[in-house]
């Protein structure tokens, strides 16, 4: 029997009143139908339901209107002369993820293999969200998971050549022993399992049961992704390689008529590997990539080899840094000479070296002034008279007086360690002081950032409690939040890319709203390949652009780079990328969360008993680096809000009861400019993990 609610669920999503799909029948034979009557759809297939061997599809993609007119119009036929081909798809409506578990062909998955494919849909699903795509419809399939992308593209070669590269890519990164993301659903003319009918692959045994496939989910709001999102990933996917010479063997290491062997060669350079099975490829996935060191982590196994059956190699790295690099790129790398033609065939060349470029001098100008300045010449100057705002965190302004416009700010911290919140709250502290501020998160959703923003703002004493025990911002205290910071706080818009000259532009347009501290976060999400050169000539040029604006602008800006995965104590010169970024800017902060590896490892560099003071704190963040006034290696202390995500400052004091211990005073809270009782602001501001969401239901995530 057709289960009536959902099989009307599925027509909604996926057909619509006033469209017609086509349905078609597998199993002992086959049977097609084009339908725009979903009752006489319904009808139509309820014989086939009750049948041991007959499985229901249907065409998810947008059929050319002719079609409608086959012998099959409002029927089933069996073994039709002519179903849907690519060609008579006129757009393409859906792009469906696949997840299947691994198991014998002809049978059904058992509970423990859907479970393994609902985990990897899941893994997928989240990744895709921070990747900027919209949410996504998500079924069960009987024997996996469906994550259905909304798109709305036309039938070409270049859209085909971009979603089937997206799928490898998918394919390459999630596939593995226990689950197999289907890398052949790109064509057009895709069938999919009519939600609501009962997957049969094999025997309906206890262990290995027939289910119903069914959607599990579906947003509120049902957004098309941009053929943009897929070509981001799509361009990650290792190019083809032409396939070595068979007499090339190892080179000089071997004799010409060898086939290659790939795990000798490993083998022969060193390199730690482990392998698995790709389909018919093998990947032999390397604990460390070769240009580790120009990477944003130093992460292991985010390499790989993959050999197919032919014998073809191809190199794939998660990293953007290895972006166009392959398989010749990664033999010259342990191989040199592995191309080098034999001695005879070289050939002298002759190279003319072009004149050297003549260096432009600047002549004195009286805009500019004296090229050289006297002490006479030069303003005497309060610090505290140059324009800047406090961070809201007194021991941290007592060691740096606060934020200068005018500078730029490092902020590092190892994953999870408090780097978002602890941004989040410095924002709306420097709302409350009259400072604008405009922020680029390049991996958040905006939704859930706002959520976080309110949280913070609304602290602990202003969220309720749900059932499910999560803490959320009621309706109208938010409506409030949201009010005060209209025109104060601007979030960038990520639909329009992640590529630095257009972010910069955008930038420069909200200097005339008044902004005058700029958040990005963070370094390794942004497009920076408008410079030339490597990825540290890049940043060096990048870092040089923002130091520029921030001094011409009078601006504060903040920069996020996450540190390289070490195994020690996280250090300014752990810091990704260039040691042109931390030379450049005025200030270097690290976020440390306080945990076994900060009481173990930070007394190594700061001192034991500097550090046991902080043991009682929830995280800590350490000035690295500050040019202002010259604070370093010194430690702030904060409590964790766990509630409402807020970091509260605090200072330290010896425990009254043991003199040689200490404990974590929490300094005064601020009280942001939202409430009905801003009145009782304090004087800070005077000179001296698990997601939360609302429980409303529509902002719940699916998994």
């Amino acid at each position: 029997m057709i289960d009536t609610k959902q099989i009307r669920k599925w027509w909604r999503t996926f057909v619509g009143d006033g469209n017609f799909t086509e349905v078609r029948i597998l199993g002992k034979f086959s049977y097609s139908g084009y339908f725009k009557s979903l009752d006489n759809l319904a009808a139509a297939i309820e014989p086939y339901t009750i049948m041991d061997d007959e499985q229901i599809y249907f065409v998810l993609n947008q059929i050319d209107d002719a079609c409608y007119g086959r012998q099959q119009s409002e029927k089933i036929l069996k073994s039709p002369k002519i179903t849907t081909n690519d060609n008579d798809i006129v757009r393409r409506k859906w792009v469906m993820i696949d997840f299947d578990p691994v198991r014998k062909s002809g049978t059904n998955a058992s509970n423990e293999e859907y479970q393994q494919a609902f985990n990897k849909a899941r893994d997928v699903y989240y990744f895709l969200r921070q990747q900027g795509f919209p949410d996504c419809v998500i079924c069960n399939s009987g024997n996996g998971v469906h994550l259905q992308l909304k798109v709305d593209l036309p039938n070409d070669e270049s859209v085909t050549d971009t979603i089937k590269r997206f799928f490898q890519y998918l394919g390459l990164q999630f596939s593995d022993d226990k689950v197999e993301v289907d890398q052949k659903n790109f064509n057009l003319a895709r069938l999919c399992k009519l939600y609501s009918t009962v997957a049969k692959k094999g025997a309906n045994l206890p262990e290995r049961p027939w289910r119903t496939s069914e959607i599990i989910y579906v947003p509120q709001n049902i957004e098309c992704v941009p053929i943009e999102k897929f070509q981001v990933l799509a361009n990650l996917v290792p190019k083809e390689e032409p396939k070595q010479a068979p007499n090339r063997g190892y080179g000089r290491s071997y004799g010409g008529g060898q086939p290659f062997d790939l795990v000798t060669w490993l083998n022969q350079h060193g390199i730690s590997y482990k392998t698995d099975k790709q389909g018919a490829s093998t990947r032999y996935t390397l604990e460390y990539c070769p240009w580790v060191d120009s990477h944003s982590d130093k992460k292991k196994w985010d390499s790989a080899l993959f050999q197919d059956a032919d014998g073809k190699i191809t190199f794939n790295c998660q990293h953007s840094h290895c972006q166009g690099r392959t398989w010749h790129d990664f033999r010259l790398f342990y191989e040199p000479d592995a191309y080098a033609p034999k001695p005879q065939q070289y050939q002298q060349r002759q190279y003319t070296l072009p004149p050297a470029v003549q260096p432009v001098i600047l002549p004195e100008t009286a805009d500019k002034g004296k090229k050289w300045f006297g002490m006479k010449d030069i303003k005497r100057v309060n610090i505290n008279d140059i324009p800047h705002f406090l961070t809201g965190f007194k021991e941290l302004d007592n060691a740096i007086k606060g934020l200068f416009f005018c500078e730029v700010t490092i902020l590092s911290g190892s994953n999870s360690s408090g780097k978002s919140s602890w941004l989040n709250t410095l924002i709306l502290n420097a709302v409350q002081q009259g400072v604008k501020v405009a922020l680029w998160s390049g991996e958040l959703r905006k939704d859930v950032l706002k959520t976080w923003i309110q949280m913070v703002a609304a602290g602990k004493d202003n969220l309720k409690q749900s059932q499910q025990g999560y803490y959320y911002v009621e309706s109208y205290k938010a409506d409030k939040i949201d009010n005060w910071l209209e025109g104060k706080f601007f979030l960038y818009n990520n639909e329009y890319s992640n590529k630095w000259a257009q972010i910069f532009n955008d930038m420069k347009e909200l200097l005339s709203l008044g902004v005058r501290l700029f958040v990005l976060d963070n370094l390794m999400s942004m497009d920076i390949d408008i410079f030339e050169g490597d990825s540290n000539k890049k940043q060096k040029e990048l870092i040089s652009q923002i130091v520029d604006f921030a001094k011409k602008e009078q601006v504060h800006v903040i920069l996020v780079a996450h540190p390289r995965k070490v195994s020690t104590f996280i250090r300014k010169t752990d810091i990704s990328g260039s040691s042109d970024l931390t030379n450049a800017v005025d200030n270097v902060f690290i976020v440390h969360r306080v945990n076994n590896d900060f009481k173990k490892l930070g007394g190594e560099y700061l001192g034991k008993s500097y550090v046991l003071q902080f043991y009682n704190f929830g995280n800590v963040v350490e000035i690295a680096k500050n040019r202002m006034m010259g604070a370093q290696d010194k430690l702030c202390g904060f409590l964790y809000e766990i509630e409402s995500r807020r970091f509260i400052p605090a200072h330290t004091e010896k425990n009254p009861n043991d003199s040689t211990k200490y404990i974590a005073v929490p300094d005064d809270s601020v009280i942001y400019g939202w409430r009905d009782d801003v009145g009782q602001q304090t004087s800070m501001f005077e000179q001296n993990s698990d997601m939360p969401f609302p429980d409303n239901g529509d902002d719940a995530l699916p998994f």
